[in-house]
């Protein structure tokens, strides 16, 4: 309980700002509905909050490098837009039309599968857990909560998860009941399946620690620009395939396939970056997506409530990232508050 009292302002932090980032920052949602109490509520707690706080903790807990934090990502994308929101399947209401009646396998919209996942391993989990550790640097590297409540935590808001969707889903109601046993089975399966990826990834570059003597005074802008332009690579690449090309569902998987595998491949080859380092990369992502997707759109459709706040999020990303390059560039780094950065 010690552990607890001394981690309260983060562990909040972190509940409100995941949500925050992938459904307001993103465009998902406006930020009128998002402070709606019936909505702030659930989606700060349950929906986010305590799953992105118990993947956290399975993190830290483990040292996993930001490869094995971004595999736990992609089980929270399942709990998500697999048990949640139910999004994965056919024939429900797509979160993105344009995936709606792509690549059906069994029910299941493949190529939404191999976008949506990783797209949560960034922007739920990552983003938040390393701009949270670069604010609390003292905290960053050690676990938030005892053992024993993570563990209850755990099996409490999975299994709450688990039964809402096999007992009171939407998708159980409209599928044959082998289909809907192997909804059950892919999700549980590829969870499995990251969950035993994370801990095998290499353990570096375990982004959320600080080393010293690997920054230059200042933050460099490259790690932005990398961050901006895997994200256009990645994720704007495949939606262009998709609603705008209109490629074939295997053209679209093949090239979000490789694009995953080299991206996190050009991740694995960082060698030991420092935390602020890491936290302008995600940064660099998040101003491409507020860029691309929630201001360009907004001009393209004529919004004028989405075009401003595309304006506001791409000026706070980029505001972020200038106050961590002066904060540094003044000699007094987050990592190196009260001494020496820890090894």
């Amino acid at each position: 309980m010690n552990a607890l009292r001394q981690s309260w302002r983060p562990i909040l932090l972190l509940m409100a700002l995941s949500p925050l980032l992938a459904e307001v920052f993103s465009g998902s949602m406006p930020a009128t509905d998002f402070f709606r109490p019936g909505v702030l509520l659930p989606f700060t707690i349950f929906v986010y909050g305590l799953p992105i706080l118990i993947l956290r903790e399975v993190a830290t807990r483990g040292s996993l490098g930001l490869l094995g934090l971004w595999c736990l990502g992609m089980i929270y994308g399942l709990y998500n837009e697999g048990l949640i929101s139910e999004t994965l399947f056919h024939p429900l209401d797509p979160a993105n039309e344009a995936y709606g009646n792509l690549g059906l396998v069994a029910g299941l919209r493949i190529p939404w599968m191999l976008y949506i996942l990783p797209w949560h391993g960034l922007f739920s989990l990552v983003t938040p857990v390393l701009l949270v550790h670069l604010l609390v640097p003292r905290q960053a590297d050690r676990p938030w909560l005892p053992k024993r409540a993570t563990w209850v935590m755990a099996i409490v808001t999975g299994g709450l998860a688990i039964a809402r969707f096999v007992f009171w889903g939407e998708n159980r109601g409209v599928q044959d009941g082998g289909t809907f046993l192997l909804h059950v089975a892919v999700v549980l399966g590829a969870a499995l399946v990251a969950y035993l990826l994370a801990v095998r990834l290499p353990r570096r570059p375990w982004l959320p620690r600080a080393v010293s003597g690997v920054d230059r005074p200042g933050v460099p802008w490259q790690p932005f620009v990398a961050g901006a332009g895997l994200y256009v690579l990645w994720f704007v690449g495949t939606e262009t395939l998709v609603a705008v090309v209109k490629a074939p569902w295997p053209v679209v998987v093949l090239y979000t396939s490789v694009a995953v595998v080299a991206g996190l491949g050009a991740v694995a080859r960082v060698q030991a970056p420092s935390r602020a380092a890491a936290a302008v990369f995600v940064l660099g992502a998040g101003t491409a997506q507020a860029a691309i997707i929630v201001l360009l759109v907004g001009q393209v459709q004529g919004d004028v409530f989405r075009s401003v706040s595309g304006a506001i999020f791409v000026a706070a990303y980029v505001t972020a990232v200038a106050l961590i390059a002066r904060r540094r560039g003044s000699g007094s780094t987050i990592e190196q508050r009260g001494g020496q950065p820890r090894r």
